[in-house]
Formats: C-alpha cells, structure tokens, sequence
C-alpha cells in the first residue's frame, strides 16, 4: 500500500487538496487525525471524539489504540529521554503501533491501494513520521500568505490572520530543508484551483496513480464517508478560482504591504509575485 501525508498551514488549502486526493477510485484520506495528539477531541484516537465515527472506525480498535498512545510515560520524563536519545522514541513507537493499521482499515472499507492523512500538525513531528512511514509521499501544500492571511481573518470571522502568518512562516522554515526530497512534492493553492486539471494530474502521478477527468468531479453520493469534509464548507462544493485572488479586494493595501514585507523569503521561495 502506498501512503501519504498531506501537509501545510491552517488556511492553506490543506483540505480541499485532500478531497481532490481522496477523489481517485484508488485514493482513501483520513482528514485530520491529529494522530500526535491522541487526547484532542479532534482525534481518531480518542473515543470520546466524533472523528473516529466519521471514517467508520469501530470502537473497539479505537480504545485499543488509545490505551497505546496512553500508556507512553508521563511528559516529563519523555522530555528528559529525549535530550538523550535526540528523538521521541515512545511518540514514533506509539506512532507505529497504530497510524498504519489504522490507514490499512481505512483503505481496505474504500477499496484502496493508496492511504493517506491529511494534517497540517504533522510539519511539526517530520521525524518521528518518517521514522515510522520512510517511503511516503509528503504533499506540501502553500498558499500565497496575503491570501492566507486574508482566509485566516475571514473564516467563522476569528481574526486569526498575524498568528496564522507567523506558524505558516515557521512551518516553511521545519519543512524546507526535506522538500529536496523526491518523496516530498510542493503544490500551491493557486495552481489548484486555477490549474485544476494539469495540478490533480501531477498529484495522481507523484502517487502512482493514473488520471481520468472525471476524477476532477466531487460526488457525494459516491463518497463512503462525506461528513469528513463538513468542517470547511467550501471544501466539499465546487473549485472556485476567485479563492485565489479575493484577497486584492479584501485586504487594504497597507495590510498588503506589511505581510508582504513579513513574508518576503516565502514568497520569493515558493515563486509568488511581491
């Protein structure tokens, strides 16, 4: 089975590139299993959390995963082995233990060859995950940071855009010295929804899977576990290009330029015009 992770920044884009992922006959995506946080109520690992219900895990796989991610030693003491062994050795054993029975039980209810998690919170336990998944595919998913910036101020009107900036810009930082990697692929929001087809194209070939147009199209009535998607509204409707570009009519120009010149190195990195 091959596997994958989708990973970015809140607001980025993260779960509508899962979904066009998870499209592919031959493609199953958990959405956030927040699998390094197994007490979140966000987690399938918990089974006092609504997650685990919404990809059909039985109840009984997910307290025996949970007495796993429970019995590690108390944080303290994990902090004091790690500035010995210079990793989390009981986090990527507990790891191993459970994310990949978990994503073969997933794959096999949707008839899969290909599983994957999508997570943002993964850019920050890049060792242990690959310590556990060497061969995986890693999808890094960017976004251009006025337009994030300008999602993270707008969605459910938090007015998260500066803190969400910021943890974009030092997830960048973690991620960039693996992206040479050839198991690591760098997608950018925009070309997603603008340059949908040739995008998703070379999504499907980075996985190993062929490409077929109708593949493009969000059914769901076709999808085994559509309440996943319910989170983020426009993830589960149709690509809609003016995401990319909303925010040259929503940001004020002063706010432009200072997350221009904060994200500068970013932007010239991943090829956005400043």
């Amino acid at each position: 089975m091959t596997v994958f992770f989708c990973v970015g920044s809140e607001k980025s884009g993260t779960t509508l590139l899962a979904r066009m992922l998870d499209q592919h006959p031959e493609v199953a995506c958990l959405w956030e299993s927040y699998a390094f946080r197994p007490g979140s109520r966000a987690s399938i690992f918990n089974p006092d959390s609504e997650k685990w219900r919404r990809h059909g895990f039985s109840e009984s796989d997910v307290r025996r995963w949970s007495r796993i991610w429970n019995a590690q030693p108390q944080a303290f003491f994990r902090r004091i082995l790690s500035r010995f062994t210079g990793n989390s050795l009981y986090t990527t054993s507990c790891l191993r233990q459970t994310m990949p029975p978990a994503l073969a039980d997933f794959a096999g209810r949707c008839s899969a060859s290909v599983a994957g998690d999508k997570w943002p919170g993964y850019i920050r336990y890049l060792g242990e995950l690959l310590s556990v998944f060497p061969d995986a595919r890693i999808i890094y998913n960017v976004r251009d940071p006025r337009a994030l910036w300008n999602s993270a101020e707008r969605f459910k009107d938090r007015r998260r855009g500066d803190e969400l900036l910021n943890l974009m810009l030092e997830n960048d930082e973690r991620i960039r010295p693996y992206l040479e990697r050839p198991n690591f692929l760098t997608v950018r929001y925009e070309e997603l929804v603008c340059e949908t087809e040739e995008t998703v194209r070379q999504m499907y070939q980075f996985l190993g899977c062929d490409f077929s147009s109708r593949d493009l199209r969000y059914a769901p009535r076709d999808d085994p576990y559509p309440d996943r998607w319910s989170w983020v509204p426009t993830a589960s409707g149709p690509i809609d290009p003016w995401h990319a570009i909303k925010w040259r009519e929503q940001v004020s120009p002063a706010d432009v330029e200072r997350i221009t010149a904060i994200a500068s190195s970013f932007m010239d990195h991943h090829g956005y015009d400043r």
